[in-house]
């Protein structure tokens, strides 16, 4: 019997080694992602995305959230070394050149042709090709729109109506015009130094015919010309202040050009209290606005390209681009939205971005610091409000500052 029962013992544990050889392991698809930084913006992520996929095909997935330089960096050792761990990247419109230029990305033109559900916006095209071939799907876009407390519609200029700015049939001029007739400094600009105030002037540029960046063009000098006009109506927090929302929200302004984002967030705390508008029409007859975004794209040579395939598919997909957006611009023309605040807001950004002057950030890699950038348009704003800077000398200091871009620019 004792004999018997070791024979058993033995048997049993030659199963188990063989059975436990035999099971495969969970594959783990790793992600690299410029996107998605804060912690809420991962758990929405997890949630809507990751566990749902995960589940469905049996995988892992390791989101790891790097800057531009450590994700570059990353993905420079394994394509330099063949010991290959990262699937899929996430990265800026800005930044996907980097890649693109070391062939480090897979093409993914067939892929595009086998999700023929499905129609992906072309405004980033310059950023997500190269050659006429794709690397990238977009994932999301940003641009800036309008946001005013509704009690300063008493200050409306002459015969301008809220449905007038409803439609988006209201200029720069009139923007200028109705911060002025406000009492105290209700406009909020993008001031906090080394931010987004180029980029708010980019779009008041852009909407007066201008490109970006520029100082000295005809469609820049217009825009600076508009905030030297209103700078008695800027509120001085502007430049300690990346974004609007906590000036909005306490009533020290009513009246922002501001980051869709910046303006969901602020419209969804007290939707009956805002009104969210298209940005202003400028010299060239329509808006303009800086569009900032994302794009997902697979590594070559990575260790499970059928997944990240799929699961590009999967993010991509009509029903899940808007959580992949998170909170901005879903790009395929089939996203669903539905009818809280913050879709409202969606659905003016889908606006702007399809009718409106548009300008991208394919140009970072063409200077040697961006910071340095910022830091000319940031110098002409100071001059403006510290009132170094006027009607008479303005032309002359955005010609020195066009010559300052110029010293920092490396592009071909």
């Amino acid at each position: 019997m004792k004999k018997l029962f070791t024979a058993f013992v033995l048997v049993l544990g030659i199963f188990l080694i063989v059975g436990c050889g035999e099971r495969e392991e969970t594959p783990e698809l790793v992600i690299v992602s410029n996107f998605g930084s804060q912690v809420a913006e991962q758990e929405l992520y997890r949630q809507e995305l990751f566990a749902p996929f995960e589940e469905e095909h049996n995988v892992e997935i390791r989101f790891e959230q790097l800057g531009h330089s450590d994700a570059f960096n990353k993905i420079d050792v394994e394509q330099q070394t063949g010991e290959h761990t990262v699937d899929l990247l996430i990265s800026h419109f800005g930044n996907m050149i980097y890649y693109l230029e070391e062939d480090y990305m897979l093409d993914v033109s067939q892929l595009e042709a086998d999700m023929d559900d499905r129609t992906f916006i072309t405004t980033f095209d310059a950023n997500t090709h190269m050659n006429d071939t794709r690397y990238f799907f977009p994932i999301n876009a940003d641009v800036y729109v309008t946001i005013a407390n509704l009690d300063a519609l008493d200050d409306l200029p002459g015969d301008l109506t809220e449905a007038d700015l409803e439609a988006g049939n209201y200029t720069w001029d009139d923007y200028v015009e109705w911060g002025n007739n406000m009492e105290g400094h209700k406009v909020f600009m993008k001031a906090l130094p080394d931010g987004q105030l180029l980029y708010q002037i980019g779009g008041m540029a852009l909407s007066h015919g201008g490109t970006f960046p520029k100082m000295d063009d005809a469609g820049n000098i217009r825009a600076w010309e508009q905030v030297l006009a209103m700078k008695d109506a800027i509120h001085p927090e502007s430049i300690n202040n990346a974004a609007g929302e906590g000036l909005l929200l306490d009533d020290s302004v009513y009246l922002a050009f501001e980051h869709m984002a910046v303006v969901a967030s602020t419209y969804a705390t007290a939707p009956a209290k805002y009104g969210v508008y298209p940005g202003p029409l400028g010299d060239d007859g329509k808006a303009g606005s800086i569009a900032g975004g994302h794009g997902v794209g697979i590594v070559n040579n990575a260790p499970n390209q059928e997944l990240a395939e799929k699961f590009i598919e999967f993010m991509t997909s009509e029903a899940k681009i808007r959580h992949a957006a998170l909170g901005t611009i879903p790009t395929i023309e089939e996203a669903e939205l539905g009818d809280d605040p913050e879709d409202f807001v969606l659905e003016i950004a889908l606006d702007t971005i399809a009718n409106a002057n548009v300008e991208g950030l394919q140009m970072i890699p063409d200077y040697s610091d961006f910071s340095a950038v910022k830091g000319v348009y940031d110098d002409i704003y100071e001059g403006i409000m510290d009132g170094s800077i006027d009607e008479e000398n303005l032309v002359a200091k955005l010609e020195e500052a066009q010559s300052d871009l110029e010293d920092l620019y490396i592009g071909d």
